[in-house]
């Protein structure tokens, strides 16, 4: 099914593209950074940078189910109309996430973050995409659920709504999945790198 090749390819963009910051890393790290605070504003402004290009993905995927979406409600019909009409639907929701998410990411100022702010934004980005890819899993349960009762029923309408969440669901999760993956390497690397203090409370950077 064409729609099926579409959510794999996009999904190995996926892949490629947020696999593209460590490759670039790995390249950069013959360059030693010459303290912990610069280290530190590196650190944040690669996450921002990782984070950006996400909601840049996610904003192209949401431009193209939608006009991909408009051209297939005219030019198609029965299940295959419901299918791309859900897709155009979903996706005015992605695309407000996006445009919404890249705009706090541009708009962030990673180099005046301290060590608290810097472990709570990745804290906070790491729990909200954890969250986000429970939510794929029920949207992904809910597409099988509409397709099953479409079938049962013999209603094109359900069976293609169900159809564009399955499709939508997969490629929600393997995005969310990446990104925890890319946003819990970061935060890794920063709690590696914690002690506590000389006087017992709270927690500094080790350097080198």
């Amino acid at each position: 099914m064409a729609s099926a090749r579409l959510v794999r390819s996009c999904c190995v963009l996926v892949l490629l593209f947020f696999a593209m910051p460590w490759v670039a890393q790995g390249q950069e790290a013959a360059a030693p950074l010459p303290d912990g605070k610069a280290w530190l504003a590196e650190h944040n402004a690669e996450a921002v940078r990782v984070n950006r290009v996400a909601m840049g993905i996610l904003f192209g995927w949401a431009v193209l189910n939608i006009g991909t979406g408009v051209a297939g409600h005219f030019a198609s019909e029965g299940e295959t109309r419901a299918f791309f009409q859900a897709n155009a639907a979903w996706n005015v929701v992605n695309l407000t996430i996006a445009a919404l998410g890249y705009h706090g990411q541009v708009t962030a100022d990673p180099g005046s973050w301290d060590l608290a702010r810097s472990l709570s934004e990745g804290q906070r980005m790491e729990k909200l995409l954890l969250f986000n890819a429970g939510l794929d899993v029920g949207y992904l349960a809910f597409g099988g659920f509409l397709w099953e009762r479409g079938a049962r029923k013999d209603s094109a309408r359900l069976r293609g709504w169900g159809k564009s969440l399955l499709v939508q669901g997969g490629f929600l999760l393997v995005f969310d999945g990446v990104l925890t993956f890319l946003n819990a390497r970061l935060n890794g690397e920063l709690t590696a790198r914690l002690v506590p203090a000389p006087d017992g409370i709270g927690l500094m950077l080790t350097w080198p």
